[in-house]
């Protein structure tokens, strides 16, 4: 049931569609491509309000990155009527420093570098594995995972049980908005997720426990469904989906191999497609969402693009690494 009312919406969604010409656009991103340098490459950032670089490194880059997305969550939860929407696209942050937690924990080792400050909860709290610091849900999931990781020594089930509980969270988020605008796109993400697990499973063989745990429920397609499915009738699951052209990929590629790179891509695009819709939606969460979507599919195409310049990776190679960007 729906719990709110569209007009809610109506002054954060005015100023989020504003912000969109401040947005990564095809254009630019071709720019700094073809920039010279990736400095050069960098200035065109400027004009979506990045912070100025002295230095094109990858480290300067990650830090702008950060720094661009505690700022972009801070802003919007300020406006939103319901921070909710916010935190369904936080949560993938807390579950990723969770499994940072495990393995520092069976390992030993430092991981701090590469967690995540912009989910939900403090980062460092989750990474020393304070339970009460976070969502009952998530401290069930960690204790479980930490239970799995000790009984059975594999840390591969265990990070399962965090993904499983990630997308739990996720979905049970937007039921309780009663957005179902919300609710499709978590549900897309999830039969995205499915169909990669598929695709890598069967081409790598994998034992059928560990792909069975990999399956996530809450998608539209069943995952029972899609767990045996091959050939047509895998196209046929996906046919009339936002997910079409990809399982018509994942399809040929079960059947007769071949690279990765098209078919993440569709995966990619069949969310951002999706996502595109609110940008004919006057006010609602769906302007949110697509604003949030947008976002951080610009964060991804400017690591790419900057890290394949950094690399002095040609042209042709990183254009075919980019996704399809909102605008």
């Amino acid at each position: 049931m729906q719990q709110y009312r569209d007009t809610d919406y109506a002054a954060v969604s005015a100023a989020l569609h504003a912000r969109e010409a401040k947005l990564l656009t095809q254009a630019m991103a071709e720019r700094m491509i073809d920039a010279a340098t990736p400095e050069e490459s960098y200035k065109t950032l400027l004009e979506c309000g990045y912070a100025p670089l002295e230095r094109c490194t990858l480290e300067n880059v990650e830090h702008a990155l950060s720094q661009a997305r505690r700022e972009l969550y801070r802003e919007v939860s300020v406006l939103v009527p319901d921070k909710r929407i916010i935190e369904l696209f936080q949560i993938k942050y807390d579950y990723h420093n969770a499994k940072l937690a495990l393995k520092s924990k069976r390992t030993g080792e430092d991981v701090s570098r590469l967690a995540m400050d912009c989910g939900r909860f403090d980062a460092q709290k989750v990474l020393r594995g304070e339970t009460s610091a976070v969502s009952a849900a998530m401290s069930r999931a960690m204790a479980q995972a930490e239970s799995e990781a000790g009984h059975s020594g594999d840390v591969r089930m265990a990070e399962l049980l965090l993904d499983r509980a990630c997308y739990e969270e996720m979905s049970a988020l937007a039921s309780e908005m009663g957005s179902t605008f919300l609710k499709d796109y978590v549900a897309l993400q999830i039969d995205a997720v499915n169909l990669r697990t598929l695709v890598r499973a069967r081409r790598m063989g994998c034992e059928d426990d560990v792909f069975a745990a990999a399956m996530l429920p809450g998608g539209h397609i069943p995952a029972g469904q899609l767990k045996g499915a091959r050939g047509d009738h895998l196209s046929s699951l996906t046919h009339g989906t936002p997910l079409d052209s990809a399982g018509e990929l994942a399809a040929k590629l079960l059947d007769s191999g071949g690279g990765l790179t098209e078919f993440e891509r569709a995966c990619d695009d069949a969310l951002m497609s999706y996502l595109q819709r609110a940008r004919r939606t006057p006010f609602g969460p769906e302007v949110v969402a697509g604003y949030l979507g947008a976002k951080e599919a610009e964060f991804t195409a400017v690591r790419t693009i900057l890290s394949g310049k950094i690399a002095g990776i040609a042209a042709e190679d990183i254009r075919a690494r980019l996704r399809m960007s909102y605008l």
